[in-house]
């Protein structure tokens, strides 16, 4: 089964052959495998494939890999508005072997060719190799020699944690990006999220829901435009440095500063609408997390055993405790805003709950509120389960 997924992800690069005459491949690209010479150069010259092993290359392996490579740092280079300074020498060379072998690794070397930096890349098994591995390894090779080329003369650039390069190729992917939003956001709703300078400081490359962290970070450096600023200090020489990149997202040099900055962004993250016409599930439990009334001041108290009450709690008080119904009306006026464009049924529930805290408003009689509390528990039943599931 996985050499058949593996196949299949072949075939997906085959077709993008003729997408990838668009993206500015050479002309050696377009030939059909027995045609091209041993060595096949495309992406202005940054990307070299070379059959190791067979020059014939019967297998036909180097067409679909030079347009996979091709493709990917056409997206990274979209993503960041990057472009690869020219030199006469590629900065990636892929040497296709010719499979025979269960050696599916994706191995590398780091050389410098001509004072180039450039990373050779052997594929032993090129029909089975580790796509996501390659994927990683292309956009690592491109950013590093695009720090390598910015560099001045006689400069040795700054290295390039593996971590950026990680969250570089998630943030690049929209819905990627969108899903390492929401984790980032479910840790930090739980107190789970680390102080923001240790994020810019301490990642690591992760696996699973971990790897949203380096996502989350490259995210916050795309959308404040400063990705190539980034690159462009390691080229002058700047050795990594989280401190300067928390100071450049946030403003702020105190790292308390810093960490109360990325809590205000998130904050406001977790209003936004990031799913248009959907309810995601952690719209559904910040939707429920909402469902409490609070008083006007602090120091007034409006629940039996704190100063908060729950909905359950209102439609016993709110005939005879003004408080509840001013707390009621004011949570009405806000539950509109709760769920707009967040899919039909939330905004279901959401009317529903609103009809509830009008009639608690004006002081309904306590079965009137019971009937209509369990009108709109019932429309929000059914989006809780699979959210807490999740």
């Amino acid at each position: 089964m996985a050499a058949f997924r593996q196949f299949l992800c072949l075939l997906a690069c085959v077709g993008t052959v003729v997408a990838g005459a668009q993206d500015g491949e050479s002309p050696v690209a377009r030939r059909r495998p027995s045609e091209m010479p041993k060595t096949a150069t495309s992406a202005g010259g940054f990307v070299q494939v070379v059959a190791a092993d067979v020059p014939g290359d019967p297998m036909g392996f180097r067409l679909p890999i030079l347009q996979y490579i091709t493709r990917n740092l056409r997206e990274l280079e979209r993503a960041y508005k990057l472009e690869m300074p020219r030199r006469a020498e590629p900065g990636l060379v892929i040497h296709v072997l010719d499979g025979r072998t269960n050696d599916t690794r994706v191995i590398v070397r780091v050389v410098r060719r001509n004072a180039s930096l450039a990373t050779r890349v052997w594929l032993p098994s090129p029909g089975f190799s580790d796509l996501e591995q390659l994927r990683f390894e292309i956009a690592r090779a491109y950013l590093r020699a695009w720090i390598d080329r910015a560099a001045p003369r006689g400069v040795t650039p700054g290295e390039l944690p593996d971590w950026v390069v990680q969250g570089a190729l998630r943030a690049a992917d929209g819905q990627t990006a969108h899903d390492d939003m929401r984790f980032v956001l479910g840790l930090w709703s739980s107190a789970r999220l680390p102080f923001f300078p240790a994020l810019c400081s301490d990642l690591r490359v992760a696996k699973g829901p971990a790897a949203a962290l380096p996502g989350y970070v490259v995210s916050y450096i795309r959308e404040r435009h400063l990705f190539r600023q980034v690159l462009e200090h390691l080229a002058s020489g700047a050795p990594w440095d989280g401190a300067w990149l928390a100071e450049r997202l946030t403003g702020e040099k105190d790292p308390a500063e810093q960490d109360r900055v990325s809590d205000e962004r998130l904050a406001r993250l977790s209003r936004a609408v990031l799913s248009p016409g959907r309810a995601s599930a952690w719209d559904v439990q910040t939707f429920a997390s909402r469902l409490r009334l609070y008083p006007a001041a602090f120091d007034r108290a409006i629940g039996a055993h704190g100063p908060s009450c729950s909905f359950a709690e209102a439609a016993e008080r709110a005939a005879t405790d003004e408080h509840v119904r001013a707390a009621a009306a004011q949570k009405a006026r806000e539950m509109p805003m709760c769920v707009i464009g967040r899919g039909e049924e939330l905004m279901a529930a959401g009317e529903a709950y609103r009809k509830f805290l009008v009639a608690a408003a004006r002081g309904g009689p306590p079965a009137e509120l019971k009937a209509l509390l369990q009108e709109a528990d019932a429309l929000l039943a059914p989006l809780l389960a699979p959210a807490a599931a999740r």
